[in-house]
């Protein structure tokens, strides 16, 4: 996993008599040096570094080394990952999970069809509740831990 806009370098030992032709692919097709992607040798060592990745550098990558003896390749696999992604808040822990079984019956429209609820209870802190707000459904009011550094709320998930 590489984010966008970093850079990303793959590291390989060549060796062979006589020293073998290397190539590089990304999902099948050869890669050319430029500004944005560097290939460099230094004897049996070699690297493919690519700056500034996008989001169309991900997939399959083949170093392929090869002389009149043989052939050899190594493949890895690349996803890129947005940068919105890496500033994502992770979820909290969750501190008590509460299921919630109800009786639907089929004439009954007071409620949706969902035989059972979820409750998540979640310690945050003030600004995590902000956050938080944007990205699910706050059902009760939060109440204050025993040092009133953090808020315990329910979720509905």
């Amino acid at each position: 996993r590489v984010f966008e806009n970093e850079s990303l370098t793959f590291y390989a030992e060549v060796f062979g008599l006589p020293s073998p032709e290397v190539k590089w692919f990304c999902n099948k097709t050869q890669l050319v040096a430029d500004d944005r992607i560097i290939m460099a040798r230094d004897g049996d060592s070699i690297s493919l570094t690519i700056h500034n990745v996008t989001k169309a550098d991900q997939g399959e990558y083949i170093c392929e080394a090869v002389n009149y003896v043989g052939e050899a390749r190594s493949v890895a696999l690349v996803v890129v990952v947005s940068q919105e992604v890496r500033f994502m808040p992770a979820p909290p822990a969750v501190t008590h999970q509460h299921v919630m079984e109800f009786d639907v019956e089929e004439d009954d429209s007071s409620r949706s069809p969902s035989p059972q609820e979820i409750l998540l209870e979640v310690e945050l802190d003030e600004n995590e509740v902000k956050e938080f707000e944007k990205q699910v459904k706050i059902i009760t009011i939060p109440e204050y831990t025993a040092d009133n550094k953090s808020m315990i709320i329910s979720l509905d998930v």
